[in-house]
């Protein structure tokens, strides 16, 4: 028997499909596009990165993706008579897909690649034809498809339909935006106090349960008094929106910065050992020793920052705890003479 989650997850796709199947909307091209748009999204947002180049070759590196992560065990393409026969084995839900292929007008419902597959070749006013789906036995798949033109991209799509869905996807554009914002300091461009609260205890959460290191630095620009009172806060201001586009430059993709408040900030680096957080953290404060920091007027301004690295692991400390401790350190670090990293370290008194 599969396990819960699977198979709760192929419910869903199922159910979906013949609700939608019912109403005959899958006829519609234009929408099976939009649902691979928000497929691929969503596996952007969760960690899947598919990086679209413009190009018709991108249909080979969404095939690609899902196989490397397991939509199936294999995939060997051949020519056919029109286009190219697709022989998959143990593709990943096929019991799930052919219901809905059994069920569905449109054969391209029955699987969520083949949706993806809808949106990307969308794009270069292309369309796929399905020749032929076949499930040889529990294990091996077969499909021809032929990529051909496709004169009539919105199908006979109901002006007021496309009409409501033009207003629907600037609703969406606009709830993006809110949230963009929420999230977001507006003068650095890089995350805010509540984001960075938030997601730091689901990290750190992540971490405890997969027993995973991972540290917080947290660092500030010393003597920034002196560079508002001496630049302005308009110079000021120039110096925190360099120093952000340093943090973004000198971290990976996977640290999450933000802005703490004031000259102060924070980064939340996942998976990763001590010794590691320490290389990171010289790395960032070597970067920002030797930027060209100014005021924005042709002023040179000198910028150093200190920092602070908690000394636990997430399994051993909370969230809270960590940024305590990473402050405490960064505290340390200003008294001992600033421009200069200090791990925290446990005294032992509470």
């Amino acid at each position: 028997m599969k396990d819960f989650n699977s198979v709760l997850y192929e419910a869903v796709l199922v159910a979906f499909g013949k609700i939608l199947a019912k109403y005959d909307v899958f006829t519609q091209a234009m929408i099976m596009r939009d649902i691979g748009k928000e497929v691929l999204a969503y596996l952007n947002n969760h960690g899947f990165g598919f990086q679209e180049t413009d190009s018709i070759e991108d249909l080979t590196m969404l095939i690609n993706l899902f196989v490397k992560n397991g939509f199936a065990e294999t995939l060997e393409v051949s020519p056919a008579d029109k286009g190219d026969n697709y022989v998959w084995t143990n593709l990943y839900g096929v019991a799930a897909y052919k219901e809905l292929y059994d069920l569905a007008l449109n054969p391209f419902l029955a699987c969520p690649l083949n949706l993806c597959m809808s949106y990307v070749v969308g794009k270069h006013k292309k369309k796929l034809l399905m020749h032929r789906k076949e499930f040889i036995n529990e294990s091996v798949t077969e499909a021809q498809y032929e990529l051909v033109d496709d004169d009539d991209p919105e199908g006979n799509m109901n002006e007021l339909v496309l009409q409501s869905a033009r207003l629907f996807e600037i609703a969406d554009e606009k709830q993006k935006l809110f949230r963009h914002q929420s999230i977001t300091d507006t003068l650095t461009g890089l995350h805010n106090l509540r984001h960075i609260l938030d997601e730091g205890k689901r990290i750190f959460e992540h971490a405890e349960k997969h027993q995973l290191p991972i540290a917080i630095l947290i660092f500030d620009i010393d003597h920034f008094k002196l560079v508002n009172d001496t630049f302005g806060h308009s110079g000021g201001d120039v110096v925190l929106r360099t120093l952000a586009d340093i943090c973004r430059q000198s971290l990976r993709e996977t640290d999450l910065v933000a802005r703490y408040g004031g000259e102060e900030f924070v980064v939340i680096l996942p998976n990763t050992p001590p010794p590691r957080a320490m290389e990171i953290a010289e790395r960032l404060r070597k970067a920002v020793e030797l930027a060209a920091f100014s005021d924005g007027k042709g002023n040179k301004v000198n910028i150093t920052i200190s920092i602070g690295i908690n000394g636990e692991n997430a399994r051993e400390i909370s969230f809270d705890a960590a940024l305590q401790n990473a402050d405490k350190a960064l505290f340390q670090a200003k008294h001992e003479g600033r421009n200069q990293i200090v791990v925290y370290k446990n005294s032992g008194n509470g």
